[in-house]
């Protein structure tokens, strides 16, 4: 599947240092390639980031905004899309912490009003996190996801081995520096991009939204 080339007038060319952030997604229990958690199958909600198809984080929807912002304060260009596998389908993985894709920076803009107008035009769906917050950074730029087989399972050896605090879980947000940023990227890189099959699945799980309206 094509990805939408949004429009980017409004948006500024961003400059990261060479690290990466991990950044916590809530994934699919039902589909073979892990996309975010559309039909709130983990009841934490209905997403639409990270937002494959306009390679976008936080543009078509107000989440994870705290977490963003900071990513874009501490200069980091590259996102590490991180789960905790909980499907059915690959046993072998079942409650592993996978990296499943990543996205390098190119370009950000903040949203805060955009976010903020549209819920003024329907106040039902509730008020964006960032109503509370004096900025709302969205991010642009390259993604790459692989199949979930192809994933990286990043482990509390890892972070113990190679010297970083915490253990795996979803509040972890480490930042990587070059040596295991160059790692990760280098163990996705050399699989299939798989994102386009991200994208054929979510369109599928949203026309399925669509017909229960």
């Amino acid at each position: 599947m094509l990805k939408t080339q949004i429009n980017l007038d409004g948006w500024q060319d961003y400059r990261g240092n060479y690290t990466g952030t991990l950044l916590y997604v809530e994934t699919s229990h039902q589909s073979a390639v892990p996309v975010r958690d559309q039909l709130n199958e983990n009841g934490k909600g209905f997403f639409y980031e990270p937002n494959y198809e306009t390679s976008t984080y936080g543009f078509i929807s107000c989440a994870n905004v705290k977490n963003v912002n900071s990513i874009i304060k501490n200069k980091s260009r590259y996102i590490f899309f991180g789960t905790r596998y909980e499907g059915a389908t690959y046993p072998d993985f079942k409650n592993k912490y996978l990296i499943t894709g990543y996205m390098r920076i190119d370009k950000t803009r903040d949203v805060r009003t955009r976010h903020i107008q549209k819920f003024m035009e329907n106040p039902s769906e509730g008020e964006p996190e960032c109503m509370r917050l004096a900025q709302d950074i969205a991010v642009y730029g390259e993604m790459y996801f692989v199949a979930l087989e192809n994933s990286f399972v990043l482990t509390d050896d890892h972070l113990k081995e190679w010297g970083y605090k915490g253990r795996v879980s979803r509040q972890l947000k480490t930042i990587f520096e070059k040596e295991h940023l160059d790692l990760i990227l280098t163990h996705l890189t050399s699989h299939p991009d798989m994102t386009g099959e991200y994208i054929a699945t979510v369109d599928e799980y949203k026309e399925a939204l669509e017909e229960d309206l």
